[in-house]
């Protein structure tokens, strides 16, 4: 505001939430489970920051009900955002067993707080999380990254293109595309958990090693680079995320990441 005043009812800058703030979203969450199903048939867990205690006050509360067809909302409620996502409980099971859903699934789960589990639904999930090991999952994990990186090599072709023709806005939307999508595959490549998108890209510079680290930043343009520099430094994200599974690569999707390594200039096995 231009006095430097809030405005009256305002919540204080983003910063850590203290005790008391999680006991009112908790207190919150519990009224919530009554509103979206004031039967009490179905499951309601609290997940993200707000059940793992290390939410800002301006996090958004994430609430789960299991028993109801898949859909998606966000509320609004005392000034706070809430994001309502219904599964039935098939298709949970099915996402504690996806290399695609794993960060959302297996984590999440993990460090849910149960609101409401009248059939011990929500429960047998959150065991299941917490048997989880990585060695259930290996070979679908190796299929899906080999999977993706081949589907992502259209990507890598439509920026050089871009580039090529000169095309700023297209071939900015390419580098966003995919220099968010390799954070995630590396982590997948390498066996690493993560809960959520909140710190994801730094999890993965630090873990992926400098090399990665300096082209992640230069393709979001955390280090001031040029725009061309920024497009470059996402192909060769690609070719860092290709060489960190290349050992899994296998057949038509090897085929594929090699030539588009190679026509993002960075050849995988160079």
């Amino acid at each position: 505001m231009p006095n430097g005043r809030s405005p009256p009812g305002a919540r204080p800058p983003n910063r850590p939430a203290t005790p008391a703030e999680h006991r009112e979203v908790r207190a919150l969450a519990r009224r919530l489970a009554d509103e979206l199903d004031p039967s009490g048939r179905r499951a309601v867990v609290l997940a993200g920051s707000w059940a793992r205690g290390d939410a800002f006050t301006a996090s958004d509360v994430d609430l789960w009900v299991i028993g109801a067809e898949a859909r998606h909302r966000m509320l609004l409620r005392e000034g706070r955002f809430v994001s309502v996502v219904y599964h039935t409980a098939l298709h949970q099971r099915r996402e504690l067993r996806s290399p695609a859903r794993f960060d959302g699934a297996v984590p999440g789960w993990r460090s849910a707080r149960i609101l409401r589990d009248p059939n011990g639904t929500a429960g047998r999930l959150q065991r299941e999380a917490r048997r989880f090991s990585w060695r259930t999952l290996r070979g679908r994990r190796e299929r899906y990254v080999a999977e993706q990186l081949a589907d992502w090599a259209e990507e890598v072709a439509k920026l050089t293109r871009a580039l090529a023709e000169g095309n700023r806005e297209t071939a900015a939307v390419q580098r966003n595309l995919l220099t968010n999508a390799m954070a995630p595959l590396w982590l997948l490549s390498h066996e690493i958990a993560w809960e959520s998108e909140n710190g994801l890209w730094e999890i993965a510079g630090r873990r992926a090693g400098p090399e990665f680290r300096r082209a992640q930043r230069t393709a979001l343009g955390t280090n001031g680079a040029s725009f061309e520099s920024s497009c470059a430094a996402a192909l060769r994200l690609y070719a860092l995320t290709a060489r960190a599974h290349r050992g899994s690569l296998r057949g038509e999707p090897r085929r594929v990441v090699v030539a588009a390594c190679r026509l993002a200039g960075w050849p995988m096995d160079g």
